[in-house]
């Protein structure tokens, strides 16, 4: 039995899950995954695509996938029908479970490696998504550390907001939320406010979190940023929410003072797929500025030539790779260690940027699409931190249509890789330093040379939230 099934038999028979309109205790959540467990069983499913918007059925299916033993592989709303395709195909998905029920795919069997209970996709920062093999052991560990760092004031009701088929939710929202004995509020995205996660209602958001007596939720730094935003124009009292963790892209240690002022009890933490999500966490008994906390109980790291390493990841490979995980992962991420062992971000060791949704995005991938329309003779895409990519292009011709280019380029890409906007500028070139000898971008100079355009629309996107 899983550890997660174990606890809810073991709990008092209080609320575990509600959501449009659905309410289940402790009791009725183990029964009703156990007729999902017998149901994957007589379908012979072993592996599952959850293909389900955020809602009760989507955490009674993955629970019922975790107790049977299945491969579970959420596979996320907001990827772009060529990208599920592959995903199902790549994983060998079986079956895929969709809002019209259970149905067969057709797809055989891949090698996957021993253990192998959920395979989370990356948004995919060239193109097509990556697999991370996880297993129910290395899931269930960072929810146990998770209940352990946050306390007591992890039990109460929490709101799912973040999409479940990311990593973090399922993990430190739900399984940890469960350990810890909370109440599990998941609605559908409307319902909260996300029918459109670029643009979400907040002042929806923030009703459902009065009306639920909300206590602890997970956001991204863009969703934290709109909230509290609404919250200086219209400020409301949100007397039950206690802890707010943050995470998924870097944080200004600013909009972590102003979400505290306006009443939101914002923390922030660090995590990667590979970790199976959270690695380090800020709580409110240990709390540093401007870092992403100290490491959970089981998370043992080091720091090699600046880069953060974490040693023992809890996952068992990427899919489709036949060689095991290092014993020491090297993170891509910039860091160092404080006083107490806090941990410390410093950036990306290579191009990719982390927008604010927490979104991964290789430059190149959209520059690539870009630079495919014949009104485009060069790009260089930026958004590091920021909600959106945006671009510095060079147009083919003085009376090209780079905006209709630019729609062309975008309908190709998902919305996490859009070009939200770019500005005209002059042509690089081998002579001023911004390309090689052989054509190439040099991206850390054009950047340079036009850091001004970059701050300004950092600081136009803050004023459109606060002004």
């Amino acid at each position: 039995m899983s550890l997660i099934v174990s606890a809810l038999k073991q709990q008092a028979n209080a609320l575990a899950l509600a959501g449009a309109g659905c309410a289940y205790t402790s009791r009725a959540l183990v029964s009703e995954v156990m007729a999902r467990v017998a149901h994957l069983a007589a379908s012979r499913v072993r592996v599952l695509g959850l293909y389900l918007g955020n809602g009760v059925e989507w955490v009674l299916w993955d629970l019922a996938a975790l107790e049977a033993g299945i491969v579970c592989v959420p596979l996320p709303p907001f990827f772009t029908k060529d990208q599920v395709d592959y995903v199902i195909a790549a994983a060998g998905i079986d079956h895929v479970l969709d809002a019209q029920g259970l149905k067969p795919t057709g797809k055989h069997a891949v090698p996957l490696p021993e253990g192998t209970a959920k395979i989370t996709f990356t948004s995919g920062t060239t193109g097509m998504p990556k697999g991370v093999c996880l297993s129910e052991k290395g899931m269930e560990q960072v929810a146990r550390s998770i209940m352990q760092m946050v306390g007591p004031i992890g039990v109460g009701n929490h709101l799912c907001v973040m999409p479940l088929s990311i990593l973090l939710e399922n993990v430190a929202g739900v399984y940890a939320g469960i350990l810890a004995g909370a109440a599990l509020y998941v609605e559908a995205p409307e319902t909260v406010g996300m029918s459109n996660p670029f643009r979400p209602d907040f002042s929806r958001l923030l009703d459902v979190l009065a009306e639920r007596d909300i206590a602890t939720m997970i956001l991204v730094p863009e969703l934290l940023r709109g909230i509290v935003a609404t919250l200086r124009a219209a400020p409301r009292s949100l007397p039950f929410l206690r802890f707010v963790a943050v995470g998924g892209s870097k944080i200004a240690q600013d909009l972590i003072v102003a979400a505290r002022a306006a009443g939101l009890p914002a923390y922030e933490g660090y995590g990667l797929s590979e970790c199976a999500s959270v690695v380090s966490l800020n709580t409110p008994g240990n709390d540093r500025a401007g870092s992403v906390g100290t490491l959970l109980p089981h998370v043992t790291a080091i720091i090699e030539g600046g880069e953060i390493v974490i040693r023992d990841p809890a996952f068992l490979g990427y899919l489709g790779d036949a060689d095991a995980p290092q014993k020491n992962f090297a993170t891509g991420d910039l860091g160092r260690f404080g006083e107490g062992g806090t941990l410390y971000i410093d950036g990306r060791k290579k191009n990719v940027l982390i927008t604010s949704h927490g979104r991964n995005v290789a430059p190149e991938w959209s520059e690539s699409e870009l630079l495919a329309q014949p009104e485009i003779a060069q790009a260089i895409v930026y958004g590091d931190g920021l909600p959106a990519l945006y671009a510095l292009i060079v147009s083919a011709r003085p009376d090209a249509d780079v905006p209709a280019a630019v729609a062309r380029a975008n309908a190709r890409l998902p919305a996490y890789a859009r070009i939200d906007g770019f500005t005209a500028v002059p042509p690089f070139t081998v002579a001023d330093g911004t390309l090689t000898g052989t054509g190439r971008p040099r991206r850390t100079n054009i950047l340079s040379r036009y850091q001004s355009i970059i701050v300004k629309e950092s600081e136009n996107e803050f004023l459109s939230k606060t002004g």
